[in-house]
């Protein structure tokens, strides 16, 4: 567990004299304290128009220049329902409601050294187009992509990819 987040000292006393405390905790053996390293909550919007699933290009690390579903961390006391609408407005300038749940899965997500373990949770959206977006800092790029014509290994992330071809095969069995 150590190893995941990079700490070598205590961040109360800044003793070196870690250990691992059960499963995914760390405590300081000179003044006791005890550190979990657990489960952030996550969350993305697969977000379809007309013409496709809208997807953006990652414009930092971690996976810069890849293929993400739009999304991001839940903040302190936020639902899951209010981070991704927040997310979006954040990211593309658009303004969404009611949030309709899909699926979830497990991801990891390296940033800065430190390991983070999430539970990202996706949900679904429809608009009309894609016009008027408002790309922020952390997009490079967007994108409408068909979804015969989705390389789902392109995903910055496992998360992503497994709900996308989750979604896939949903809509896939939906028209058959």
């Amino acid at each position: 567990m150590i190893s995941f987040t990079g700490f070598k000292f205590c961040p109360r006393c800044g003793v070196h004299d870690l250990a691992v405390f059960l499963k995914n905790g760390m405590k300081c053996n000179s003044c006791g304290f005890i550190y979990f390293h657990n489960c952030a909550a996550a969350v993305g919007a697969i977000i379809e128009t007309p013409d496709g699933v809208l997807l953006t290009v990652r414009n930092h690390e971690p996976q810069k220049g890849k293929l993400d579903i739009p999304g991001g961390f839940c903040d302190y006391n936020e639902s899951l329902e209010h981070a991704v609408i927040r997310e979006i407005s954040e990211e593309l300038g658009l303004v969404l409601s009611d949030p309709t749940y899909f699926c979830s899965f497990p991801n990891v997500y390296h940033y800065e050294n430190v390991t983070y373990f999430t539970n990202d949770v996706f949900f679904i959206f429809r608009i009309p187009d894609a016009d008027n977006l408002l790309p922020n800092e952390e997009i490079a790029e967007v994108r409408i992509v068909h979804l015969d014509a989705l390389a789902v290994a392109d995903l910055a992330f496992e998360s992503g990819r497994r709900a996308l071809a989750q979604y896939t095969a949903t809509r896939s069995s939906a028209i058959d």
